[in-house]
Parts: C-alpha cells; sequence; structure tokens
C-alpha cells in the first residue's frame, strides 16, 4: 500500500514547521527545570521538607504526563491542531506563575500538586506536533522533522538547568517568572508562524465524513506499538530523575553530576537526529505502510540495545571511575534515537480518519509508565537497591527488542481497514454482476 503525496511535502516552509515545534519545546523544558532548581528555597518558604515537596511535585507530573494523552484520543485535535497546543501552553505557563505567587501566601501542598499536575499535560504537545507536521513532510522525511522537536526534551532539560542554576541569585520566585517569560517568548514564535497543511487538514475532514472505520484500541497493533515506546519511557524518567541521586550515592561532586546530565542531554539531542536521519534513510527504500513502520521499529531495536548496554555498564563500572559513569551515561543517550521514529509512526501506522485518536491511544499506553515509573524506582531502590534499578531498565530493554519484533509481522490498522474496503467494494460488485 503506497503513501499519498501532499502538495506541502515539497515546500520549504516545512523547515520553519519544524523549527518552530523544536523552539516551543524548548523552551517548554528549559523552563520546567526550574522546579528542581527551585524545590529547597520552595520548600522553605511553605514550611515542608525539601523531600516532601519533591516527591509530591514530581509524581503529581508524572501523573499529569500520562493524563494528557486522554485529552485528544477521541481525535478531537485532528483539525484543531494549534487549540491543542494553546491549550497545553495554558496548562504549563499559568501554573508557572501561580506557583511563586500563591505557594508562599497558601503553603498549601494539595495546590502544588494539582498545579504541577497540569504542567504534566503539555506532554501531548508530542502527539499534536506529531500529527501536525504529518501534513508537511514525507515518511521518509519525517523523522527530522520531529528530532528537533523531541530531542528538546533532553537538550531543553540539560540547557535549562545550566540557565535557571546561573538565574537562582534572584531567588527562586524570580527564577519561575523569568522562566515563566521564556515559555511565553516559545509561545509566541509557534503561534505566529505555524501553519497548518491544507492538503492534509482537507484529508482529515474528508477521510472522517465517510469514516466507517473501527475504534482504534480494537487493533492489535494499537496496542503493541504502545507498548514499544515504554522502555524508552522508563529509561528517560530514571536517568533524568534518579541518576543524579545515583552519581551522589557513588560519591561524585555536584559539579561532575552536572556535567554528566547536561552531556547527556546533549548527546541525547544529537542521538535523536541520527536516529531520525538513519530511520528516514531505512523508508526510503520502499514507498509503503509497511516498510515505512519497520524501518522506525529496526532504530528502535538498536536504541534498546544501547539502553540495555548502558544500564549495565552504568550499574557495574559506574563505581569504579568517574570516566566510566560518564561513558555509560552517554551510552544510555542513545536511547533518544526511539522518540522521532516513534512518533513519526502513527500517520503510517493509523487511517487518515483516525490517525489522531491512533496517536494518543498509543502515547496512553506508552506513558502509563509516568503514573508508576517513580514510584516504582523508589521502592526498588529502598528495597533491592540500586542494582534492581538498573537491572529493571535493562529487562524493559531487551522485551522491548522482541515487541519489535512482533510489531514488525502485525498487520496496520491502514492495512486492516484498506482490505476491509477492498472486500467489500469486491462483494458490492459481484452483487452488482449478479
Amino acid at each position: 500500500m503506497e503513501i499519498k503525496e501532499q502538495a506541502e511535502y515539497s515546500s520549504p516552509y516545512r523547515w520553519v514547521m519544524a523549527a518552530v515545534a523544536g523552539v516551543i519545546m524548548t523552551t517548554s523544558f528549559m523552563s520546567l527545570t526550574a522546579f528542581g532548581v527551585a524545590a529547597p528555597a520552595m520548600a522553605k518558604a511553605m514550611d515542608i521538607s525539601p523531600g516532601t515537596l519533591s516527591t509530591a511535585g514530581i509524581d503529581a507530573f508524572s501523573v499529569g504526563l500520562f493524563i494528557a494523552f486522554f485529552l485528544g484520543h477521541g481525535g478531537i485535535f485532528d483539525t484543531r491542531i494549534k487549540l491543542g497546543v494553546l491549550l497545553a501552553q495554558v496548562f504549563l505557563i499559568v501554573p508557572q506563575i501561580l506557583l511563586p505567587l500563591l505557594m508562599p501566601l497558601t503553603k498549601s501542598l494539595t495546590l502544588l500538586i494539582v498545579l504541577r499536575f497540569c504542567q504534566g499535560l503539555m506532554i501531548m504537545m508530542i502527539a499534536l506536533f506529531s500529527l501536525q507536521l504529518a501534513g508537511w513532510f514525507r515518511s521518509s522525511q519525517r523523522g527530522i522533522s520531529l528530532a528537533a522537536m523531541l530531542g528538546a526534551i533532553t537538550l531543553g532539560g540539560a540547557v535549562g538547568g545550566i540557565v535557571t542554576g546561573s538565574l537562582s541569585a534572584l531567588g527562586w520566585q524570580n527564577v519561575y517568572y523569568i522562566t515563566a517569560g521564556i515559555m511565553i517568548l516559545g509561545a509566541l514564535v509557534y503561534f505566529i508562524f505555524a501553519r497548518d497543511a491544507a492538503g492534509h487538514a482537507a484529508d482529515i475532514k474528508l477521510s472522517k465524513q465517510n469514516s466507517h472505520h473501527k475504534s482504534v484500541w480494537s487493533y492489535p497493533m494499537t496496542w503493541i506499538m504502545g507498548i514499544v515506546q515504554i522502555p524508552n519511557n522508563w529509561t528517560l524518567f530514571t536517568i533524568g530523575g534518579f541518576l543524579p541521586v545515583y552519581a551522589y550515592h557513588l560519591g561524585y561532586q555536584p559539579q561532575q553530576t552536572g556535567n554528566v546530565m547536561f552531556i547527556w542531554g546533549l548527546v541525547g539531542f544529537i542521538a535523536a537526529i541520527l536516529g531520525a536521519l538513519l530511520g528516514d534513510h531505512w523508508a526510503k527504500k520502499d514507498n509503503s505502510h509497511r516498510n515505512f513502520v519497520n524501518a522506525r521499529l529496526r532504530v528502535i531495536s538498536l536504541a534498546n540495545t544501547s539502553v540495555i548496554l548502558g544500564a549495565l555498564m552504568i550499574l557495574y563500572l559506574a563505581p569504579i571511575s568517574y570516566t566510566w559513569f560518564l561513558i555509560s551515561a552517554l551510552i544510555v543517550a542513545c536511547t533518544m534515537a526511539t522518540p522521532p521514529n516513534y512518533w513519526a509512526s502513527p500517520c503510517n501506522c493509523f487511517p487518515v480518519a483516525t490517525m489522531g485518536a491512533g496517536a494518543f491511544a498509543i502515547g496512553v499506553i506508552s506513558n502509563s509508565v509516568s503514573a508508576v515509573g517513580p514510584v516504582a524506582s523508589s521502592v526498588l531502590i529502598g528495597t533491592v537497591g540500586w542494582s534492581g534499578v538498573f537491572w529493571v531498565m535493562a529487562i524493559l530493554a531487551a522485551l522491548g527488542l522482541l515487541v519489535n519484533r512482533i510489531a514488525m509481522h502485525t498487520a496496520l490498522p491502514i492495512e486492516v481497514e484498506a482490505e476491509r474496503e477492498t472486500a467489500q467494494s469486491h462483494g458490492g460488485m459481484g452483487a452488482a454482476l449478479g
């Protein structure tokens, strides 16, 4: 089944679209680092322990990451992408302004949890940009179109740590206000320059009018593709949330730990670009939905292999020397080859009428680990120690290799619907001839 070409696939403006998506994601993730930097001072202002505040804030944010994908899984943003992005930015920026304003006054941990939960909902932008850029880029370029936007997850965090750290002398409340301003600037860049691809939007509207497709939850591939990214998501929150704690456990200094996290974020960004280019290269071999999806899955398998190797190196070699710690973290950073390939896939997995619902559905499944992962890792550290944390990370990546193989041989929903429509067409012709 070949892929339909759109006029926008040849438009130079498609690169502007990729850039503005990268800008708004970078400013969003950059500014979110304010919570980690300001946590001790905020806790003091609220008369609670830093540990209590950090745990509540991180857990609430993580649950928001999971719930976010329920907001659009019915396809309500398919032709309203910019409305969805606006909603996500409101969820992100308003709490960024209210946290420094209300926390010292109310000292309410419940309010903190609500506001941090709202900020977690911003992650819905990933699915939205996956849909929006699909209208501008052909399948063999869709990976690189998403690379800058998804690479911002680690790069934004790395750069944000430096920026917010340098602002900390101004006081934690000012850090929040300034980073809220950075978020607003990023949002302005997006809304000034972003456009929807007219041809793609028209196809979605027409397809929905004529659609008789089943629920996306009825396809086995929806569930399998949701599971495909779980190893990557587990790795990202394990490294992002717990690697600094592990570094201090090993006796490394704050400066050394900060350097590792910055370099990890930078290499993650580079891995996202290189992984996207490799996926795009393999996708060019055959202009079919099946080849496109399988090309992405092969890159994700390489990323899973790097996680297995890197997790075990962090556990067994990082205690030996700082050099081994750094090398191990950099190998794990190659997991960032997964997101651009993963989020380039929904538009080749699902029919046009249900691609939005499909993208949000696989996001719900893959982000389910965000709701339970931090708690599970904390329990593992307290019961079986750090070995449990990194062995779980390696085992999930190994299982991911198996899931990827299964996905390569599972019928795509877009193929299932094409076969059903062909059968109905032949049946109708037979009846007419009879």
